[in-house]
């Protein structure tokens, strides 16, 4: 009998210890997947953004699986909503501090891979763009905004329509604040280029959609790509050597369209501070070169040499009409004379 009680008091006291301590305990630090659900997932209108299933990354990161995003159709009373479905979605890291605070995240890094919506990707209309029904994309971004220096880093941002092509791009701008964010003319104005590069990587999206936007413009691939290598031949002549040879590389590019011989990348590393005045008040391509220090490089060379092979103009029309002379009012007028004269 006494065991029996001494075991039901040690029992009770266990219990009552067990509670005090679990309301003496600090709260446990949410998650980036809890802060995710209470800051962002709660504001998202219901009917358009859902998953199957989700995990938390650390103090600031997140995934989702089988992600469906439905955006609603610009124009309702025409379109249907277009659902997206992302395979998964990935946050490394994002700034909650500042959504919570109903202010733009100072930094990000976020993945969406199997990106799926019909023949659109990228806000492009793949199906009317290049003939393919479907495609699967994945985009990535990573970007800091530093208030205290002032500088806005985008380390990386990356497009991948998956067999078509890859376009990669980094930036570092500097004057940049967070007020700013709200006035993107102003930041125009006070940011000046640190560096940036691109890089694009062509697998067959250029082969597909080339021949089909020459047709839509009744032209042919040939005359559309002769009208490119002429327009770029225009600005390069009369130009110095550095932006020459960065127009021939791009020459080159379009020349191998139907199958490049490697990614085209342009690197931006001005020797100094490159601000929106001084762009707009650049007056050549050799200006425009010098001020950014613009490298262009391509494995492959051009074929062509400047000013050939330029397109006749019923071909850089796009109508295949041929060239028929102005009618002149003058010659109407002496016609109408000499005719009053016989009469």
């Amino acid at each position: 009998m006494k065991l029996a009680m001494m075991t039901k008091a040690g029992v009770a006291g266990v219990a009552v210890a067990a509670v005090w301590l679990a309301l003496s305990a600090p709260p446990a630090a949410a998650d980036g997947l809890d802060k995710f659900q209470k800051s962002i997932e709660a504001q998202i209108p219901p009917g358009t953004f859902s998953y199957k299933s989700a995990k938390a990354l650390g103090d600031d990161g997140f995934a989702l699986s089988d992600v469906v995003i439905t955006p609603p159709p610009s124009d309702p009373a025409k379109d249907k909503p277009e659902p997206i479905n992302v395979k998964t979605l990935t946050v490394e890291r994002l700034d909650f501090a500042s959504i919570e605070k109903q202010q733009p995240p100072l930094f990000a890094k976020v993945k969406l891979d199997g990106i799926t919506s019909g023949s659109k990707a990228g806000g492009f209309d793949l199906k009317q763009m290049a003939g393919i029904d479907n495609v699967s994309a994945d985009f990535g971004v990573d970007y800091r905004l530093d208030p205290d220096k002032k500088t806005f880093t985008l380390k990386r941002l990356e497009l991948n329509l998956n067999g078509l092509a890859k376009l990669e791009t980094s930036v570092v701008v500097d004057g940049i604040s967070l007020e700013d964010a709200a006035k993107p003319d102003q930041a125009m104005n006070d940011a000046s280029l640190k560096s940036a590069d691109l890089i694009y990587d062509d697998h067959s999206l250029l082969a597909k959609a080339i021949p089909i936007a020459a047709a839509m413009q009744g032209s042919d691939p040939k005359a559309m790509t002769a009208l490119a290598i002429a327009f770029l031949d225009g600005a390069r002549a009369n130009q110095g050597a550095a932006a020459q040879k960065a127009i021939d590389s791009l020459v080159a590019y379009v020349e191998d369209y139907e199958k490049p011989k490697g990614p085209l990348k342009i690197v931006v590393e001005p020797a100094g501070k490159v601000s929106n005045a001084d762009l707009t008040n650049a007056k050549s391509a050799d200006d425009i070169v010098k001020l950014l220090g613009i490298q262009i490089s391509y494995a492959g060379t051009r074929s062509s040499k400047p000013g050939e092979g330029a397109p006749p103009a019923a071909d850089m029309t796009g109508a295949g009409a041929k060239d028929v002379p102005a009618k002149d009012e003058d010659d109407d007028d002496s016609n109408k004379k000499s005719l009053d004269k016989r009469k």
